[in-house]
């Protein structure tokens, strides 16, 4: 009852979220509109009777009297029929967050963007063909991590990977081989940089797919030497053997130094020479979407590394339901007289209000469904709820019960996340050996999962870091010990620890006398070898590892610390240049005209920024108003800022240039 009471108080409290999920239901009314028509006609005409006819007559009077229980049982049917038909519409007004994983497969896109690529063999050009077909396939990709390499004689980076193919789609209408900053076509260099990107994600596999119109008999063994293993390459290629004459943007076409005409043809034995020896798919490229759904898979499974994403999406909730509650009470009336009668029975047989309520949750949700519903705002509740006991380890490892997950994750079947679960609980739980344990059961299962790998690394560290502080806690031990022997004795003796010897001027230097330093006070019942040696040891041995596992505690603690007080130096140093810049402003001002700090109007720091800036170039907020608007009538040209960007990062990268034999520059 009270998640009813919770569901219709936001219906009161925001009733414009009130929608259909299925408005098309609603034309399942329309048939009932013939039965209410001829109801409501045939009340009619008996209520046009007796406007005329006495009502104690009208029986005499009329054939037949409009039989009301008919009537009632007709207008049940359609009451029970339209109340139906909006619960099958799927009423919703409130939201729940769904936790949703979201697949991380990676997909680069290499894109050859060689003078070639201005060919007219393909119409309407190659180059226009290639961005379509990586547009059909940028839309395609619903879920999956994609990026776009570019490349000539060198490989540039467009978009790294991400989940927003829409950015993808954006920007290929701004690529050109125009803006290449030199011309070539090398695309070893494209499948490194697509690896290095790979690895920058923290993936260690992706499928390259390159789009090319050609490749050269030496990239054969480039491409060899480059791919490396985990990365699958996929050639989607285009072009005809017999090739065309390069365009120019300025008119004419390319020549080549003997001042032929360059006609690009595509050559397919580099590409079957490549296909067979590396085992690689290819497929030239067709009208439909046939040739890249044959390279890549149709649906990559969630990997259970640390790379999936996991995030909450906003999911209307179906209140249809309790229509169907609704519709009981027309149904129960069709169905036999007298049922109204039952109805204080009903009353009197209703449960406790805890049973009901454990009852009524379990009549319409299941206990993993309300362990769900739990889980975000109050996940030591959900982990009561949950059956399944991977849920159930997750819901109480968020609520802090580190033992509690343990046992659950320890239930669970012994797959790779599981076992890293159980590793991290076991971790939290200060059982470090066992977590080691299942970090290495997890990894038998699964050796590329490089989360259980990292939180391995950094178990064993801690496993050492004990060890060596057990090591200096004995060694402190047997130092302890010596010490005690060497200072027992005539050495520590009433009389050699006198008052002369220890006055207040040697030791306190302000009121302490020779009197309470004396001799009497390190005697040898506070300093005797005898009783620091036995005390020692006996507390040292008795401690062992609760010592160890003390010291463990306060190195996190300092290590927290710490890393608090570095955050306030960052703060302190952070605020230093403005206080030293109001302190100047201050000195150039009396001292009687400097306002209170409740005087000053407060201003967001983007206002801030904007008069800052229009102050240094002596701007009024007219005239900045003015330079804002005219500097956002700029047309947007990313391709422009690709090409500068480019450019920038050729300059910045000095190379020899390689005579190769039979390299070309398209």
């Amino acid at each position: 009852m009270n998640e009813a009471s919770i569901m219709f108080s936001s219906l009161l409290q925001h009733p414009e979220q009130l929608h259909l999920l299925r408005p098309w239901w609603l034309l399942a009314l329309l048939p009932a509109l013939w039965p209410g028509w001829r109801l409501w006609q045939r009340r009619a005409g008996a209520g046009q009777w007796r406007q005329v006819i006495d009502p104690q007559l009208l029986p005499a009077m009329l054939a037949q009297e409009p039989q009301r229980q008919a009537s009632r049982q007709h207008y049940l049917w359609l009451l029970g029929w339209c109340l139906a038909v909006l619960a099958l519409a799927g009423p919703a007004w409130q939201k729940l967050p769904q936790p949703v994983v979201k697949n991380d497969h990676a997909l680069v896109i290499m894109l050859d963007l060689s003078a070639s690529m201005y060919a007219q063999d393909v119409r309407p050009s190659r180059l226009v063909k290639a961005l379509l077909k990586v547009t059909d396939i940028v839309r395609a990709r619903r879920d999956g991590l994609t990026a776009l390499v570019v490349y000539a004689a060198d490989a540039y980076k467009v978009v790294p990977l991400t989940d927003d193919t829409r950015t993808i789609e954006s920007l290929l209408p701004s690529l050109s081989p125009g803006m290449m900053p030199a011309p070539g076509s090398r695309p070893e260099k494209a499948i490194r940089l697509a690896q290095e990107m790979t690895h920058s994600a923290g993936l260690r596999q992706a499928d390259l797919l390159l789009l090319t119109d050609g490749l050269q008999e030496q990239d054969v063994a480039r491409i060899k030497s480059a791919l490396q293993p985990g990365f699958r390459l996929r050639l989607l290629t285009l072009g005809t053997t017999d090739g065309a004459p390069i365009p120019l943007p300025g008119g004419g076409f390319l020549h080549d130094n003997n001042g032929q005409i360059v006609m690009p043809a595509f050559n397919p034995e580099p590409v079957l020479q490549l296909s067979r020896e590396l085992n690689i798919p290819w497929q030239s490229m067709t009208l439909d979407d046939s040739d890249w759904q044959q390279l890549l898979p149709a649906r990559q499974q969630v990997s259970s590394g640390s790379n999936s994403l996991q995030r909450e999406y906003d999911q209307w909730k179906d209140g249809g339901f309790w229509l169907l509650l609704l519709l009981l009470v027309p149904a129960l009336l069709l169905f036999r007289r007298g049922v109204l009668l039952c109805l204080p029975l009903l009353v009197l047989l209703t449960p406790s209000e805890p049973v009901w309520a454990a009852g009524w949750q379990d009549l319409w949700q299941t206990r993993d469904q309300q362990g769900a519903a739990l889980f975000e705002q109050d996940p030591a509740a959900a982990a009561q709820r949950f059956n399944d006991p991977a849920w159930r380890g997750s819901a109480a490892y968020r609520a802090g019960d580190f033992q509690g997950a343990a046992s659950a994750f320890a239930q669970a079947p012994a797959s790779a996340e599981n076992l890293y679960n159980l590793g991290n609980a076991l971790a939290q739980n200060g059982q470090l050996q066992e977590a080691l344990q299942a970090y290495d059961q997890a990894l038998q299962q699964q050796p590329d999962l490089s989360a259980a790998q990292r939180n391995r690394a950094k178990v064993e560290e801690l496993l050492q870091q004990q060890e060596q502080q057990q090591q200096q806690s004995g060694d402190n031990q047997s130092g302890e010990n010596q010490s005690g022997d060497n200072q027992s004795g005539d050495n520590q003796s009433g009389d050699n620890q006198s008052g002369d010897n220890q006055s207040g001027d040697n030791q306190s230097g302000d009121n302490q006398s020779g009197d309470n330093q004396a001799g009497d006070n390190q005697s040898g019942d506070n300093q005797s070898g005898d009783n620091q040696s036995g005390d020692n040891q006996s507390g040292d041995n008795q401690s062992g590892q609760s010592q160890a596992d003390d010291e463990f505690v306060r190195q996190q603690a300092d290590k927290l610390a710490r890393q608090q007080q570095e955050q306030e130096q960052q703060d302190a140093t952070a605020k230093q240049p403005q206080e030293a810049a109001a302190d100047g402003e201050g000195k150039d001002k009396p001292s009687g005209q400097q306002p209170a700090p409740g005087d000053q109007d407060p201003q967001s720091p983007a206002e801030a920024t904007d008069l800052s800036a229009a102050a240094e170039q002596g701007l009024s907020r007219e005239e900045q108003a003015a330079m804002d608007q005219w500097l956002q009538s700029v047309p947007d040209q990313p391709g422009n800022l690709l090409q500068r960007k480019f450019l920038y990062q050729y300059r910045q990268q000095p190379r020899l240039r390689e005579s190769v034999q039979g390299e070309v520059e398209w």
